[in-house]
């Protein structure tokens, strides 16, 4: 290498290392809304103090959206939250009330006005004539059954039951989930947050499933194992036809055309089935389960902030409780509302207030428990902390929980409450975001909220 090139290579590194240290001093988060996060071509090798937080509070499109319209029968107590005023918190430390812990256990909070998940207690004391069913609603943080499988084995192991429960009848990521595996062809997926204004088919799982003319699904047992009911939930636009079949038994039946949800069913212990659908027919989701015990189903839709919940279709959640109506409704969102530039979740806790009542009116008979945000990591200089943001987000949800009036588990306090993520991903309980359980964290996880539910059930 001649002089002449060694002084160009030199001039284009300190021109590129030049632009490098320009995007560095340029306030990405502030110009972008916090889209783009700030960039420190340096930040490996100083530590950084953590930045000052915006003092607005959260009001993203979806959020003004929600506060702007206007929805009939909504509670008194949901048309008070909604009309208060939206007041800027001043920066400061985020100061979280302290969950309570009775015998070493971060116990559920009571913001009813009676007795603690009283509906579900009582379901559990007929769990050998019928199935206790819970829906746990949520977004990515459960997907896959993550959590809900192992919250399912604990239950059963106390009150019996079989198989994993719902499932649709596709996914973009079959393999994903290790309870059952999947094989599907056919099926064009919908879910709630892309779905049109004028579609009605808002259902508690938040996705349906429309046959493009020979669909098929077939599901074969993973480590849930077997179980003994097949039922696939379905409308029909155009006759056409279903099919279950299993390892003991088939079953064909004409879909009549009808604004009605109908079910085709099969009894019978087993390992596998089949569903396949004709034209026309709209899958809204399949139960593999028993006749008595209990059932966790997981519904989980990524990136789901929990705001689409507000506009779950009365009249259909009706019909769909006839054939599977829930005990007990977890809710396991705020994560995808999370935003390292905020501290105020006043706006968003605000417009959750319509979707809690929503689901309520949905589903009358079953306790509702809102689930706190898990603790959540970012990174500043070289080191990995908590969110300052998690424990606004944890007092928004609480205060939501009061105002609806339903049961509260603060799920960050039961990880061990500041800092507690980076213990769980130096225990190996989290993933490399910081964010995201592993197995192991879903049993971890799963094990402390049984131990809640149970000393809420047997107080």
């Amino acid at each position: 290498m001649n002089d002449s090139s060694s002084r160009r290579l030199i001039f284009i590194i300190t021109i590129a290392l030049g632009l490098l240290m320009l995007l560095s001093a340029i306030p990405w988060s502030n110009l972008t809304g916090n889209t783009l996060k700030d960039f420190n071509l340096l930040s490996d090798l100083f530590s950084n103090e953590r930045p000052v937080l915006s003092t607005q509070p959260v009001l993203t499109s979806e959020i003004e959206e929600v506060l702007n319209e206007e929805i009939p029968e909504v509670t008194d107590s949901a048309s008070a939250i909604v009309n208060e005023a939206v007041v800027p918190v001043p920066v400061q430390e985020v100061q979280v009330e302290a969950a309570p812990v009775i015998n070493g256990i971060v116990a559920i909070e009571n913001y009813t006005g009676g007795e603690l998940l009283s509906n579900f207690r009582n379901a559990l004391s007929q769990a050998s004539v019928r199935t206790v069913r819970v829906a746990v609603i949520g977004d990515s943080f459960i997907e896959g059954d993550i959590f809900s499988q192992d919250l399912r084995s604990m239950l059963r192991e106390n009150y019996g039951g079989s198989g994993i429960g719902f499932s649709a009848l596709h996914s973009d990521f079959p393999g994903f989930r290790r309870t059952v595996k999947m094989k599907t062809s056919g099926w064009e997926l919908h879910d709630i947050r892309t779905m049109a204004a004028k579609d009605s088919l808002r259902l508690l799982s938040g996705d349906y499933s429309v046959s493009s003319g020979n669909a098929s699904t077939t599901f074969t047992s993973g480590s849930a194992g077997s179980w003994s009911r097949t039922t696939l939930v379905y409308l029909a636009t155009d006759s056409g036809t279903v099919s279950v079949a299993t390892e003991s038994a088939e079953k064909t039946i004409t879909a009549i055309p009808s604004t009605d949800i109908q079910s085709i069913s099969i009894d019978g212990s087993t390992n596998s089935a089949k569903i396949t659908a004709s034209h026309g027919v709209i899958a809204l989701g399949a139960y593999l389960d028993s006749t008595s015990g209990i059932q966790v189903d997981c519904m989980s839709i990524r990136g789901n902030s929990g705001l689409p919940m507000r506009k779950l279709n009365r009249n259909l959640s009706t019909q769909m409780r006839n054939l599977a109506d829930y005990d007990l409704i977890i809710l396991e969102y705020g994560t995808n509302a999370v935003s390292a530039g905020q501290t105020d979740y006043i706006g968003y806790a605000q417009a959750m207030v319509r979707s809690v009542e929503r689901i309520r009116s949905s589903y009358p008979a079953a306790d509702i428990l809102i689930m706190g945000i898990a603790d959540r990591g970012e990174k500043v200089g070289t080191e990995v902390s908590s969110m300052a943001a998690c424990a606004a987000m944890v007092n928004s949800q609480r205060e939501l929980a009061r105002k609806t009036g339903t049961a509260f588990w603060d799920t960050r306090a039961a990880m061990g409450g500041e800092n507690s993520v980076v213990e769980w991903r130096n225990r190996k309980l989290v993933n490399a975001d910081y964010t995201h359980l592993n197995k192991d964290g879903g049993r971890e996880l799963a094990r402390l909220l049984f131990n809640a539910l149970n000393l809420a059930v047997n107080e």
